[in-house]
């Protein structure tokens, strides 16, 4: 090719000839400013124009997710403690009762996942991903507290198969609340 071909300059580059344009704005670029994206090649500044607000969650809407969270760990912590109770009352060897307990927590991954999914309203903002994960964590921690006061065996939620449930309890709500 020659320099024939060219017949403008890049806007962010006067020395570099070019014929390519933005695919949004139609500015012209070269290849040293062109980002490359899924649906074509963009300027620096169309590049960075980032998700959609109707999809990111506000700093209100957050903040409320986060507050209902921290409710419903509450409330998960009570569930599981309880069901660890009943496990501990059945007088079920400790093995199968740990075992039992970490397939609740574990599965719970879901309508934690879920819940925290409704209460951020939909949005498919990666924040809430993080705030499903503390969530899980939070239910468990009070699981172990509320457990305790019930009287049953402290290790029956810090092991390694709790700590198992635990892992696939927020691998599984993370994923509910995947953007």
């Amino acid at each position: 090719m020659t320099d024939d071909t060219f017949d403008t300059t890049c806007l962010r580059h006067s020395d570099i000839l070019s014929n390519l344009r933005c695919g949004r704005c139609d500015d012209l670029i070269c290849p040293q400013c062109m980002v490359q994206s899924p649906v074509g090649a963009r300027c620096p500044d169309c590049a960075n124009i980032g998700q959609a607000p109707i999809f990111r969650a506000t700093s209100v809407e957050l903040t409320t997710t986060i507050a209902l969270s921290l409710g419903a760990a509450v409330v998960f912590g009570i569930i599981y403690a309880v069901a660890a109770w009943v496990l501990w009352k059945l007088n079920l060897r400790f093995t199968i009762a740990t075992v039992i307990t970490a397939m609740i927590v574990g599965m719970s991954g879901v309508p934690i996942g879920e819940f925290v999914r409704r209460a951020g309203k939909y949005k498919l903002d990666s924040r809430l991903r993080t705030v499903a994960a503390g969530t899980m964590f939070l239910a468990w921690m009070f699981a172990t507290i509320f457990a305790g006061w019930l009287g049953v065996g402290g290790g029956i939620f810090s092991n390694i198969v709790g700590y198992i449930g635990l892992g696939i309890g927020i691998y599984i709500a993370m994923n509910r609340v995947r953007p």
